[in-house]
């Protein structure tokens, strides 16, 4: 009902209805939304907070832990939250800062069952869990929305540069990617399955933003994720916060993992935001021993936008996520040595 009023009188804010709690223009509610059950027949609950704008304007959805170990976006989520007044909002903001507690609670990216939720969007009401949680965020929330960010951090045992992954083809997923405002930004479709994916085919426009790696807290991922959710909110018109430009920006689709060419413990020789020549040493390999088994060198000159964060490899690991810049990487090197790539 609530939504046939906005689209009757879109210069007008009205109610938002979710959950069974009406949220008026011009106010904030906190609110569980079910979307499982636990052995025990516990409702299994997401918070989200509902900002209803005393202004008329766009619904954007922020989503936070959907893999479930993967939490810099949750304080990201928190942040917004505490800084957006709905007096001063034009539209309606859904935040979710945990959007799969299950996995969360196991401190783990998957679900019990070994599905990664992150593969079942828009989900559908008679398949797995994943399946379930997937259909119920996903009707009673993004559905609901206009434009969407999705946070999340890097896979266990590895670390990532702040960046955007965005399929570009779209010219509205491309407006929130440049707007956000992180220096590298990925031309990615997605796999099937995966909520950004869903959302922009459904007319959404979603963009994910990654940064640094699970079960922690880092400063400078949180504080530029605040800032790209802030520019977003901006270039829609949804809030006066002022713009912050990157000194630079590149978007790539030319990128891949050096993997470990033999056994061993590494110790590397980069970090992510550090830029190498061909040749360059990525990591040098030795044996428990300290004898030193090969270096791994990197085949081409790049950006390196992400790590693995652990010593150990066998033949095939993934070492170091390295961007080909081609004629983009001596300006990109002049713009570095004025002002290096924040990661911590």
């Amino acid at each position: 009902m609530v939504d046939t009023q906005r689209r009757q009188n879109p210069h007008v804010a009205t109610p938002f209805e979710l959950g069974g709690i009406t949220v008026i223009p011009g106010e904030r509610s906190d609110i569980r939304v079910k979307i499982s059950e636990l052995y025990t027949a516990v409702p299994v609950t997401v918070p989200l907070t509902v900002v209803n704008g005393a202004s008329p304007g766009p619904r954007l959805f922020v989503t936070a832990a959907i893999h479930g170990n993967e939490i810099n976006g949750i304080e990201i989520v928190r942040r917004i939250r505490a800084e957006v007044d709905p007096q001063l909002l034009r539209g309606t903001l859904l935040l979710v800062a945990i959007a799969n507690p299950i996995a969360f609670m196991n401190l783990s990216r998957d679900l019990p069952d070994g599905r990664d939720l992150n593969r079942f969007f828009p989900g559908r009401d008679l398949g797995s869990m994943a399946s379930h949680i997937a259909a119920a965020l996903f009707d009673k929330v993004i559905r609901r929305a206009d434009y969407g960010i999705d946070l999340h951090t890097a896979a266990a045992g590895r670390t990532n540069l702040p960046h955007v992954r965005a399929d570009m083809k779209f010219p509205q997923v491309r407006r929130l990617a440049a707007a956000f405002g992180c220096e590298v930004v990925f031309d990615m479709t997605g796999e099937k399955g995966m909520l950004r994916n869903a959302a922009t085919r459904l007319g959404i426009p979603t963009i994910v933003y990654e940064a640094g790696e699970p079960l922690k807290f880092q400063l400078g991922p949180i504080e530029q994720g605040v800032t790209g959710v802030k520019n977003v909110m901006s270039e829609l018109g949804m809030y006066d916060f002022p713009r912050v430009s990157p000194a630079f920006q590149v978007n790539v689709d030319d990128h891949k993992w050096i993997r470990a060419e033999k056994g061993g413990i590494m110790m590397l020789q980069i970090k992510p935001g550090d830029l190498v020549d061909k040749g360059d040493v990525i990591a040098i390999n030795t044996k428990p021993f300290g004898a030193e088994v090969m270096r791994l060198k990197a085949p081409h000159a790049g950006l390196v936008v992400g790590t693995s964060t652990m010593p150990m490899v066998i033949p095939g690991s993934a070492v170091c996520h390295l961007v080909k810049l081609g004629s983009r990487l001596r300006p990109l090197r002049a713009m570095l040595k004025k002002k290096p790539l924040r990661f911590e």
